[in-house]
């Protein structure tokens, strides 16, 4: 049978196939099945790794199909090896850079077994698909026992992940339980790929709202509200968590301002309370995971805002000292901000500062104020529990903090969170599940 029969015969059996965007192809000296692959399939490019018996493959192949080779990708090398196919594989792909893993299918019909071995596991590592072209077996008309012209056709080898899916799933569900949103968002985009429906649906779902969580952590707000409004529904909870994302963009826009701007929106509960809360969340997040000096670092940013949302109702920014509107208020504001330092230091006091202060100056300055925050509220608190954070690695000094530090520490900003609340509209319970990333079982 010549082989333009036996082509006939492999589109009939493979027209319901797709195409794909590159065709990977081990050299052998059987020329005949990647010719009615490449000829059947609608395939974009080909490569071909080749030992030194089978260099002459691609040109039998060009005979059959009568086409040049020019445009094929033919690494220089011999490929007989599992390790040199895992070269090979690599360097195709590298060329290849700009074409979707998932449209790349590789044929693991021919070659010897190491060279078989070495790109059917490339291809499962990599989410490349495998092909296969299977023949019925029998006599020849030269006597030779072989596969029967005209009697291939083509199939495609379970994927694994259809039977270990779901083990693959529980570990990105384990990551994510454990705030490693970047990790379960690899595995759930991969399974999104790779599972039959519906799971590729819930599976996408999941790898949105990881990668989503994954960009609040370090707050990349524009990819953060991006991947999250992808699956966000009208009106549950994560829609709110698009909401504050974009509420918090603006925010922190107009907070970088020097000057009114920065001022006039650290003054305001509704700009404050956004960013407050993902520092917060961010804070427990990383307390979860017993990293308490990455945690007191974003808890200390927090005791900071408050005192900032604070001193800006009395028109001062501490970056950026000016208390002319505190001074009409209380005109005798720098006697009892000297009185507080004689109160809270029995040292050397200072004037108002004209420089931009740190936290514990904002607070005496509050106290000064007699602002409603820290009215009757011994602020040593917060000095004495901040010490161990000042003194931590992550700060000015060369201690971890361990847990019972930790404790204490966050136990003063829960304390002024709670004071902080006390005159707003807004429920803290509310404003603190805005910003807790949620469990799956709630996407």
């Amino acid at each position: 049978m010549d082989f333009d029969e036996e082509l006939r015969r492999f589109r009939e059996r493979t027209h319901d196939h797709p195409g794909y965007g590159g065709l990977i192809i081990l050299g052998t000296r059987q020329s005949t099945t990647a010719a009615l692959l490449i000829g059947s399939l609608a395939i974009e490019r080909v490569a071909f790794l080749l030992t030194p018996e089978s260099q002459g493959m691609p040109d039998e192949i060009a005979v059959k199909l009568s086409c040049g080779t020019t445009n094929w990708l033919i690494p220089a090398g011999d490929y007989s090896s599992t390790l040199e196919v895992y070269k090979g594989v690599k360097h195709i792909l590298e060329a290849w850079h700009d074409l979707d893993r998932s449209s790349i299918a590789v044929d693991i019909t021919g070659g010897r077994k190491p060279m078989s071995v070495g790109l059917e596991k490339a291809a499962h590592l990599l989410g490349l698909k495998m092909l296969y072209v299977e023949s019925s077996y029998g006599k020849l008309p030269d006597g030779r026992y072989g596969p029967l012209p005209g009697t291939q056709h083509l199939v495609i080898p379970p994927d694994p992940y259809e039977i270990f899916g779901d083990l693959e799933a529980e570990e990105a569900k384990r990551l994510y339980a454990a705030h490693d949103y970047a990790g379960a968002e690899r595995i759930f985009a991969t399974l999104s790929k790779r599972v039959d429906p519906p799971g590729q649906e819930l599976f996408n779902r999941y790898a949105n709202v990881a990668r989503a969580y994954a960009a609040w952590d370090v707050f990349d707000l524009t990819q953060a509200e991006k991947a999250l409004k992808s699956v966000a529904a009208p009106s549950d909870l994560l829609q709110q968590q698009v909401a504050a994302l974009k509420r918090l963009s603006q925010v922190t826009h107009h907070a970088a301002g020097r000057g009114q701007q920065a001022l006039a929106t650290l003054a305001k509960a509704e700009a404050v309370l956004p960013l407050l809360g993902s520092l917060y969340a961010n804070a427990c997040r990383r307390e979860e995971q017993g990293r308490y000096d990455a945690a007191a670092l974003l808890a200390y940013r927090c005791l900071e805002l408050i005192a900032q949302h604070r001193l800006s109702a009395w028109g001062i920014l501490s970056e950026q000292p000016n208390f002319q509107e505190a001074l009409n208020r209380v005109p005798d504001l720098e006697k009892r901000y000297i009185r507080v330092q004689e109160e809270q230091y029995r040292r050397r006091t200072y004037p108002l500062p004209d420089r931009p202060f740190g936290l514990f100056a904002g607070y005496m300055l509050l106290v000064a104020l007699d602002d409603p925050l820290v009215r009757d509220y011994n602020i040593n608190q917060i000095e004495e529990r901040t010490n161990a954070r000042n003194k931590s690695l992550l700060a000015h000094g060369y201690k971890l903090i361990n847990h019972q530090n930790y404790r204490d520490f966050v136990g003063v900003l829960r304390t002024l969170l709670d004071r902080l609340f006390t005159p707003l509209v807004q429920d803290r319970a509310t404003w603190e599940q805005t910003y807790r990333f949620v469990d799956l079982d709630q996407v």
